[in-house]
């Protein structure tokens, strides 16, 4: 009985591996097309097509008695109030700084006023804000178009220049290329460490990092020892200083040293 069986158990085992073969999903190799239509966008640079997803009725129910729109604006100022709290109370200088630097980067795009404290007298920046690391703040000046890199522990005050302006709230990286999303997700070291603009997003750029990127131009240094700027060429960027180069002289400049660095374009 026990032969019986076990021929029996095989018997039974073939018959389901033929009919798997002959199932006409499974049995099909996984091939990449020769063409991917241009028209087509699945949002993952897929290779095959998906299923169709069959859509499902949704019953929220009601978690506010403020309306929709009231909802929305009072989450978002609770959650502002929130990261700017958690990035002053906290006693861990590097979430300080990161902190501060995700809540500050809502900023970008929008036309700023900053007061810097540099010198005797606080100094007045008007710019667009294009982007905040860890221990600084980048603009474009309205004035000269020039890049305006400010330590952010110099910084008294951000004021809207236009008064409707108001933080983004929207979530980076959600309009990018399906395929490059792909390369993203599946080879995350190797594309981040290639790009300071994800490195920064992903991990916050410290300020000598990000100089690294501006050896070869030249610079005005406004320092908070005295009210002169210091001007020449980015030879050299340190760990905690820059030595610039003018008429064959080098001087280095300590990053406490520092409030505001002007680069030209």
């Amino acid at each position: 009985m026990a032969i019986s069986t076990r021929k029996k158990e095989k018997q039974t085992h073939t018959v389901i591996k033929k009919q798997d073969s002959q199932d006409p999903i499974t049995h099909k190799m996984f091939c990449c097309p020769e063409n991917v239509p241009v028209n087509e966008d699945d949002g993952f640079c897929l290779p095959c097509n998906c299923p169709e997803q069959i859509p499902q009725p949704k019953f929220p129910s009601p978690n506010t008695a403020f309306s929709p729109q009231e909802f929305v604006e009072i989450k978002k100022c609770i959650e502002q109030a929130n990261e700017l709290l958690l990035a002053l109370a906290n006693d861990d200088d590097d979430i300080n700084e990161r902190a501060l630097q995700l809540s500050l980067r809502k900023l970008r795009k929008l036309t700023v006023v900053i007061i810097v404290k540099c010198g005797v007298m606080g100094k007045k920046i008007l710019g667009r804000f294009l982007d905040a690391g860890k221990d600084f703040i980048v603009m474009e000046s309205v004035d000269t178009n020039n890049i305006m890199v400010i330590i952010t522990d110099r910084v008294l005050s951000i004021h809207f220049a236009d008064r409707n302006d108001k933080p983004h709230q929207e979530q980076e990286l959600i309009n990018i290329d399906p395929c490059f999303r792909r390369n993203l997700t599946f080879h995350f070291s190797e594309v981040v460490t290639r790009s300071p603009f994800l490195l920064n997003l992903f991990f916050g750029l410290d300020l000598s990092m990000f100089l690294e990127s501006y050896v070869g131009y030249y610079c005005y240094v406004k320092t908070n020892s005295d009210e002169h700027e210091l001007t020449g060429t980015f030879v050299n960027v340190r760990k905690r200083s820059v030595v610039l180069e003018e008429y064959g002289e080098k001087q280095a400049i300590d990053f406490d040293e520092m409030c505001i660095i002007e680069l030209e374009k």
